[in-house]
């Protein structure tokens, strides 16, 4: 019933989503009145002033949910998305919903209402989706909502592929057969299943038979016949699936786009969540202004010291490399004496660290002060107003010299396709007890390779100990 009526399943799963996200304000609102009998913070509020509310918030969580592609049909996809649709429309709805009520004054929203409901929200929705998820998956292991599907391809990349069908009967998939480009394996059988024709074969087959999907697995130099295949399915009207081992990047991340009717394959190795990277730019936005505003007799402070101690300008200009290896000047608080980089030459054989970077633990042009703005990375702060502007993020990649680009190996340069930021894995992990270049640069890949909003707080969590304790200084 499902695959007859797919306007349905989504209509159905659009109003499952607004039911859960309404119902999870109603729980909030409630759970929140329960909380000031405990713990009187605030006023209570009516539930009847919040009717345009509820209504903003099912048009919010089903729009979001929609643009992020939660109501089209797909059957391989895994619960770990659907969640990860989930926490990236409650972050953007938590935001929206903030940024209405200071935009509009609304006394009605209270703060500590909108952060229950976030976590209700959340928690909700993805029970959901666990909830849908493993209702699909249990109809269609019954036969339910299977599609009949034509494979094209005799290869090994067909043989692996009928493997995974066969170890997640959730996709539900019914195979009617194989088609193969060699006359001569015809009768052949790929497990359970049996080659049926060649690709000469494929529109009597498609005519004759109720094929409902058909998937292409053949190599590169069948190009011309793929392309045969496909503009078949489109006269027929036939969902046509690529399964191609030839356009699979080792490590980059694979999108279709289309400009003006022409489809355009991209291949980007950076993180392409383009919602969570727009959150990440607004936290950064927000956290550095909030910094500057909280820090600002903290800055003072700390520039008289510096002035104090040392005829020397306040602030050091470091000329580093950027995203896409575009150079950008930054600001730290100065913890050498004048010229240092100037000395930097005779000190280089005592230097601690392999590869590119300079790194020496007790660096004698390090000023008294500038050893106790380093141990507890002070120094960084006027950093804030990198991020601010958009040269670096609070989590990255830690930016290198604009001199030591140069001696960069070529997989080491793959860290300048994102910002670099104020903190970072590497500096999280470890700080001063990494030597290694390459663990450092290996370090900031596995950050890009695994990059998530989720991540970017784990750091910023781990990060708060080692600064606040002083171990060490990057």
């Amino acid at each position: 019933m499902l695959k007859e009526h797919p306007r349905l399943s989504r209509q159905l799963a659009i109003c499952c989503d607004v039911i859960t996200a309404v119902s999870a304000f109603i729980l909030a609102y409630y759970f929140r009145r329960f909380i000031l009998i405990v713990i009187p913070f605030g006023a209570p509020t009516a539930l009847s002033d919040y009717r345009l509310t509820m209504l903003f918030i099912a048009l919010i969580w089903g729009v979001s949910l929609n643009i992020q592609g939660a109501y089209i049909s797909q059957r391989f996809t895994s619960l770990r998305r659907e969640w990860k649709r989930v926490v990236i429309t409650t972050v953007i709805g938590t935001l929206t919903l903030i940024a209405a009520k200071y935009t509009f004054k609304l006394p009605d929203w209270p703060r500590s209402l909108i952060l229950l409901f976030a976590g209700v929200s959340a928690a909700g929705l993805m029970v959901e989706k666990a909830s849908l998820y493993m209702l699909i998956r249990w109809i269609r292991r019954k036969r339910y909502d299977c599609k009949v599907t034509l494979i094209v391809g005799n290869g090994e990349d067909s043989r692996e592929f009928i493997r995974q069908v066969e170890d997640h009967p959730d996709w539900g998939l019914e195979i009617a057969g194989f088609l193969t480009i060699r006359t001569e394996e015809v009768g052949e059988k790929i497990g359970d299943h049996k080659v049926i024709g060649t690709t000469d074969d494929f529109l009597h087959i498609l005519h004759e038979s109720v094929i409902e999907e058909v998937i292409i697995i053949l190599p590169i130099l069948c190009f011309d016949e793929v392309q045969r295949l496909i503009r078949i399915c489109e006269r027929e009207g036939t969902q046509v699936r690529l399964v191609s081992h030839w356009l699979r990047p080792t490590i980059a991340k694979l999108s279709v786009d289309r400009l003006h009717g022409l489809p355009i394959m991209t291949f980007s190795t950076a993180p392409t969540q383009e919602w969570q990277l727009f959150v990440k730019r607004v936290v950064d936005i927000f956290a550095s202004i909030l910094g500057l505003v909280l820090l600002s007799p903290l800055l003072l402070m700390l520039t008289f010291l510096i002035k104090l101690t040392s005829r020397a300008p306040v602030f050091y200009r470091w000329h580093v490399i950027g995203y896409n290896k575009k150079p950008f000047v930054g600001y730290k608080f100065r913890t050498m004496i004048v010229g240092a980089d100037k000395l930097k030459n005779q000190l280089i054989s005592q230097n601690e660290m392999s590869g590119p970077v300079f790194k020496i633990k007790n660096d004698p042009r390090v000023t008294p002060i500038g050893r106790v703005l380093r141990k507890f990375s002070l120094d960084e702060l006027p950093q804030l107003w990198s991020v601010l502007k958009g040269d670096m993020s609070f989590v990255g990649p830690r930016p290198c010299l604009v001199s030591e680009l140069p001696f960069f190996e070529s997989w080491q340069r793959r860290k300048f396709c994102v910002k670099p930021g104020l903190t970072c894995l590497w500096q999280a992990s470890g700080r001063n007890e990494i030597r290694d270049f390459n663990t450092w640069a290996n370090l900031d890949l596995e950050y890009i390779d695994n990059w998530s909003l989720w991540l970017d707080f784990k750091i910023l969590l781990k990060t708060i100990p080692v600064v606040f304790f002083g171990r060490g200084s990057c």
